[in-house]
């Protein structure tokens, strides 16, 4: 009896198959149609039966975000799935150390088998990055197993994990010659050894091509082994020998990526239960899966949307259509939708875009949202105001602005066309309009707040639109880095921000709680008034707390951090921040770890300890973390000042115009103030006098009217004789406020050093530079030191200004001896 259905493993695979139990990552790499799905099932369905969890997850196109559902999808119903579900892939370092962290904290206490399949087809480094840091981490009950026809990870990568990779390819799988002959009669072949060495070295071990070859010599008694393509051997041999309904079938079957027997009956439109049966009982490339649907194998699902996309276009229309209404039906909604596409039917596609409120979105949907629309026939877009709304949100997120400004005017146009809607519906549709077309006036926060207030007295209920979890702040540290617009503002800025942002907060449910009160303690610190800033800055703290919002506190922890300079309090949230051991629940958006970042940064900078600072705010040839576009001019001012305390001058200068021309989109005039002083500071250490009179007087005629001079005070080390001079010029005022508060910085920067860094440094002194800085200390001169221990003045001198860098005394400060001094009674 034959049993070429049968499937087969030799004693060979299955011990190479038993590694897979002690393997962290294993990496099975082979062409298509040499087993490699089969032979990881079959060792998964092993492992299921010994009682272990096993995860199953396809790749079905080359988009990040669709992987990232799947993985999401693959791990629902655990803890660790609920988290992931808060992410997005991770892209970044700190969005890597995010995840990572959830799976160390949230993995179940058993083994876990997670099977990836189809690797090949992403074209996303992002998805090979994150699965990388994956198995590096090594954690001891996750067993990843990876699929591709491709190479995976690089030799680097490979020799990076060592031993917790395990590989299998194509060799590994392939038919050797006495598994040939048993595998045949298994099957019930009964074949010659000629006929044996033939196929043997024709297929050269091909498992797909052999089991081809079996089903044509069982039907004609003859292999095919001079076809010069396997999908014309597919063709000749799984689809043109069968009757015209099962043709049809078949051909349906491949059209999915995943299908069950009842979806494709409902597309083909009779009732053929028992030809779909005959079909799946004689087709080894029809593959049942865990989640009891089942898939065409690659070169079956190929071979048959070839022969698919040679029927008549209206009858491809028609199957598109019924695939399309049967997802529907299945409230499958996001798959639905192509289909309907493809099958034309633009009422039933509305339909389902009217079900998907948090419509994550599938890449190929981002093609087709303009299209979806100007294809429609308006007699069906006018019945569809809430898709149209929908569609529109969508196309904000995507920078899709002037086809959503077209699309507002149809969204009108359906709403005064729909007869059948009420007053409140009408009202309602238009208060979510009104919500969108906020977005376009950002950073106007009077202009935002106009349709704020529309929204909210036409809107029954809360807007579907806007989520308090969203980050209210894009990922920036700073309100005023986002808001301030214009020079002369600062007093409208925050009064308009106190006005506008209670109605806000009635619509949008507390979103952004804090920002107003945190918006006026911004700009006290900004002017210098540090006493003043107390209040507002604590009642910024308990809104935010208040109401959940995480990205407000991390503003004033930021305002914090700079305030406290002044007071010569070292700041122990910066050094939790820069250790990520802060408040922020690892569930949270990894947007958040990237501001945290941003906070450290800055204050290392200014404290002048840049071996504290993240690595990727100066590097600018890495990957950069992730913040929304508009919070990158304060993550570029932040990055400058970074590379001002590491001595990269010529660096920031380089950089400087890109940085310059991210301000100017949104009118970001805090940022350009920073980099204008941070030019100036740059020209200054590179001693270029000319260049940074030029650009400092710029930033000194910039800051005068709102008196914001805290950027330049907080260059003063850099900028200290530069405003000495401009102190008697045309911004005198400015300059002598500056000069002023600079002074105060670097005396609470002096007593944090020697408080907090006093001893490390006196530690990593010299015997030799030891004993030099204890004389320093005494008042001795540079002349007596020498005479003392028989050295030149000029030694003296060199043993000083190092022992000053190790000490972190600034080179142009002031009474650098009495700092020694107090140095050596701190500790």
């Amino acid at each position: 009896m034959k049993r070429l259905n049968n499937l087969y493993y030799s004693k060979r695979i299955k011990e190479l198959l038993a590694e897979l139990q002690t393997a962290g990552t294993t990496l099975v790499v082979a062409p298509m149609g040499y087993g490699k799905t089969l032979a990881v099932q079959y060792f998964l369905q092993e492992q299921e039966r010994c009682g272990k969890k096993v995860l199953r997850q396809s790749i079905y196109g080359a988009g990040a975000e669709a992987f990232w559902q799947g993985v999401c999808h693959s791990w629902q119903n655990t803890e660790l799935g609920a988290a992931l579900l808060q992410q997005s892939l991770p892209a970044d370092a700190n969005a890597k150390t995010l995840v990572l962290e959830l799976f160390r904290q949230l993995l179940p206490q058993e083994p876990v088998y997670w099977f990836i399949d189809d690797l090949h087809l992403l074209e996303s480094s992002e998805v090979i990055d994150f699965l990388f840091a994956l198995s590096k981490a090594g954690f001891a009950d996750l067993h990843l197993l990876l699929v591709s026809r491709g190479q995976i990870f690089d030799g680097s990568r490979l020799l990076e994990l060592g031993r917790k990779v395990f590989c299998l390819d194509k060799h590994d799988l392939a038919l050797q010659r006495d598994e040939l002959a048993e595998y045949s009669s298994r099957c019930g072949l009964q074949l010659t050894t000629q006929q044996l060495d033939a196929l043997h070295e024709a297929c050269e071990g091909w498992f797909s091509v052999t089991y081809l070859n079996f089903l044509n010599y069982d039907r004609y008694q003859r292999f095919c082994l001079d076809t010069g393509s396997v999908y014309e051997m597919i063709a000749n041999v799984l689809l043109r020998p069968l009757p015209s309904e099962q043709q049809r079938l078949l051909l349906l079957m491949g059209q999915p990526e995943e299908f069950t027997p009842e979806q494709v009956a409902y597309a083909y439109g009779t009732s053929c239960r028992e030809s779909v049966g005959r079909l799946l009982e004689c087709n080894a490339f029809i593959i049942r899966l865990a989640n009891g649907r089942l898939r065409c194998h690659h070169m079956l699902k190929q071979a048959t949307r070839h022969a698919f996309g040679l029927l008549p276009e209206a009858e491809q229309q028609m199957y598109f259509r019924r695939l399309g209404q049967w997802y529907a039906q299945q409230k499958e909604y996001e798959e639905a939708l192509d289909w309907l596409y493809r099958g034309r039917d633009f009422d039933g596609l509305l339909a389902a875009v009217q079900q998907l409120r948090d419509w994550s979105m599938h890449p190929q949907h981002r093609q087709h949202l303009f299209d979806w629309l100007c294809e429609c026939p308006p007699e069906i877009l006018w019945q569809y105001p809430q898709a149209v709304l929908i569609i529109m949100r969508r196309m904000f997120s995507l920078n899709m602005v002037p086809e959503m400004l077209q699309v507002k005017e149809w969204y009108v146009t359906a709403l005064e066309r729909n007869t059948a809607l009420s007053q409140r519906e009408r009202d309602n549709y238009y208060g979510e309009l009104e919500v969108i077309l906020s977005f376009l006036a950002f950073n106007s926060i009077t202009g935002m707040s106009e349709h704020h207030r529309r929204a909210y007295k036409l809107l029954s209920g809360a807007p579907q639109t806007l989520s308090k979890q969203g980050i209210w702040t894009f990922g920036a540290p700073s309100v005023l880095g986002l808001y301030l617009r214009t020079g002369c503002s600062l007093r409208q800025t925050v009064e308009d921000m106190q006005e506008c942002m209670p109605p806000y907060y009635l619509l949008s449910g507390w979103h952004g709680a804090g920002a107003a009160e945190l918006t006026e303690a911004e700009a006290l610190l900004l002017q210098g008034r540090i006493d003043e800033m107390d209040m507002p800055l604590q009642k910024a703290y308990y809104q935010a707390e208040k109401h959940g919002q995480e990205c407000i506190t991390i503003c004033c922890d930021f305002l914090e951090m700079q305030r406290d300079l002044f007071r010569g309090v070292y700041s122990s949230k910066a050094e939790a921040y820069s250790r990520h051991q802060w408040q922020l629940q690892p569930w949270k958006q990894s947007m958040l770890l990237n501001s945290a970042d941003m906070c450290a940064g800055f204050y290392y900078a200014l404290l002048g300890k840049p071996e504290y600072i993240p690595s990727w705010l100066t590097d600018g040839n890495g990957q950069q973390p992730s913040v929304l576009y508009p919070a990158r001019p304060c993550r570029n001012y932040i990055s400058a000042q970074c590379l001002l305390a590491q001595g990269q001058y010529t660096e920031l200068l380089v950089r400087w115009s890109d940085w310059e021309q991210e301000c100017r989109p949104y009118s970001n005039f805090l940022c350009l103030l920073y980099l204008q002083v941070q030019r100036a500071a740059a020209f200054a250490g590179r001693g270029d006098v000319t260049s940074c009179r030029a650009s400092l007087k710029q930033a000194l005629a910039m800051a005068e009217a709102d008196k914001l001079v805290l950027p330049l005070a907080q260059n003063i080390a850099l900028l200290r004789p530069y405003l000495e001079q401009e102190a008697q010029g045309e911004c005198s005022a400015a300059a002598a406020a500056a000069l002023h508060l600079g002074q105060q910085m670097e005396a609470g920067r002096g007593q944090i050093m020697s408080a907090r860094f006093a001893e490390a440094g006196l530690q990593e002194l010299t015997e030799q530079e030891l004993q030099i800085a204890q004389l320093a200390a005494a008042r001795h001169t540079n002349r007596e030191i020498a005479q003392r221990l028989s050295l030149s003045e000029g030694t003296i001198k060199q043993y000083l200004n190092k022992i000053f860098a190790k000490l972190q005394i600034d080179a142009a400060a002031k009474n650098k001896r009495h700092r020694l001094e107090r140095f050596f009674s701190n500790s």
